[in-house]
């Protein structure tokens, strides 16, 4: 799965990357959050949409107190193990785990460093990279770091910085023999870079390949961009349809038209496919009724991108609303979905309901995955009471849970 520009990653992601971009400058910091994590959901490797999502990280960092501070840091602490049994598993899942504790802290060099490995997993070598910017920003003087920060700039190509920064090292580890030896590891890496015949080494390529001409390539190139936009999202859905005209139920067939409906913005179209998949399916499904509000948001947001400041701002409103009142029904509809709680209890406590969001934080304690984010979210409400003493204490608890795991 390679890393992605804004112009390949699908349409969707790329209308909350921008939709994102827009509120980050209008300082709406926790709805360009919410908007990045979307597009990022869709496609982990867009690179312009994570460096986004960090400056929107360090912003709204810097416009929390100290006690929030402190919790943030705790609640990036707590979340470490997860994201190290993510890694051997599932490095996608980890990298949002990471996500999950730079949201809180972005200067977390544990949270950057499990960044870095489960992105190098993944094959986004530009997001190791810049994991690991962030890591020497807070550790330049550490040799284990910055030998592993070398073979990151390696992996995205940066082999003459990855040389710089080796003799710097060499010069503070005077005789080091892992310096050293890096340093040999770099002089090779150069020189099989510089003739393209790494490629060859790792089966990627052949000799001919390596002596293929420029011009080639654009003609590759190019054959590989047409046939993509051949397949496009109207093309799949004329076909689709085609294939439901027997009057057949074909469940998959009938789920994938609901999203590409949505992608290309015909969102009651889409809503309507969800709800024949619900109801050829005999039964109510969690993950399609969350599509079906997924996609009624996406409708608000593209409403709200074509209006006028005066109405977006009410219509705003409206889908905070709608979002709030729709998850509550769903979690009602599901009560043993209990992320769906913790969910419910998140927007609650951006909303200021504080004490409807203590009591789905409370409630969404009993789902082990969501015990300590639950106990953190319930420290920031009572700090936001200002009841210090309680946040003190609950976040003493989250620590101890910590410990056990631990």
């Amino acid at each position: 799965m390679p890393e992605k520009t804004k112009k390949e990653v699908q349409p969707q992601a790329r209308e909350y990357f921008e939709k994102g971009i827009t509120a980050l400058r209008k300082d709406n910091l926790d709805y360009a959050t919410k908007l990045f994590e979307q597009a990022l959901r869709r496609e982990p490797g867009f690179f312009e949409c994570r460096e986004a999502l960090r400056l929107n990280q360090f912003k709204r960092v810097g416009k929390k107190s100290g006690l929030f501070k402190m919790l943030g840091k705790t609640t990036s602490t707590s979340l470490l193990p997860k994201g190290q049994l993510a890694l051997k598993k599932d490095p996608i899942e980890a990298i949002e785990v990471a996500e999950q504790i730079l949201n809180d802290d972005p200067h977390s060099v544990m949270g950057n460093k499990l960044l870095s490995d489960a992105a190098t997993a993944a094959g986004f070598p530009r997001t190791a990279l810049f994991a690991w910017d962030l890591v020497m920003k807070q550790q330049p003087d550490d040799k284990p770091n910055t030998i592993r920060y070398c073979q990151a700039l390696v992996n995205n190509g940066d082999v003459a910085k990855a040389e710089e920064t080796c003799t710097a090292l060499a010069k503070a580890h005077p005789g080091d023999q892992e310096v050293l030896q890096l340093s040999k590891n770099l002089t090779a890496s150069r020189t099989l870079s510089e003739g393209g015949y790494d490629k060859v080494a790792s089966g990627e390529s052949d000799y001919r390949a390596v002596l293929k001409d420029e011009a080639e390539a654009v003609l590759l190139e190019q054959e590989n961009r047409r046939s993509e936009q051949e397949s496009t999202a109207e093309n799949l859905i004329k076909e689709y349809e085609q294939r439901l005209v027997d009057g057949s139920e074909n469940l998959k067939l009938i789920r994938s038209l609901a999203e590409l409906h949505s992608r290309v913005k015909n969102f009651d179209k889409s809503v309507e496919y969800y709800e024949r998949f619900n109801k050829s399916n005999l039964r109510s499904d969690a993950t399609v009724d969350r599509a079906i509000v997924d996609t009624k948001l996406l409708q608000f947001d593209w409403r709200i991108e074509q209006a006028g400041q005066g109405d977006a701002a009410e219509l705003e409103a409206e889908r905070n609303a709608f979002e709030i009142d729709h998850i509550q029904r769903l979690s009602d509809t599901y009560p043993s979905d209990l992320s769906l709680r913790y969910d419910l209890g998140v927007l609650q406590f951006e909303a200021g309901e504080i004490t409807q969001a203590i009591q789905s934080f409370q409630r969404a304690q009993a789902n082990p995955h969501k015990e300590i984010p639950s106990l953190m979210h319930m420290g920031k409400c009572f700090a936001k009471r200002g009841m210090n003493d309680m946040a003190a204490g609950t976040l003493q608890k989250a620590l101890d849970k910590k410990e056990i795991m631990d």
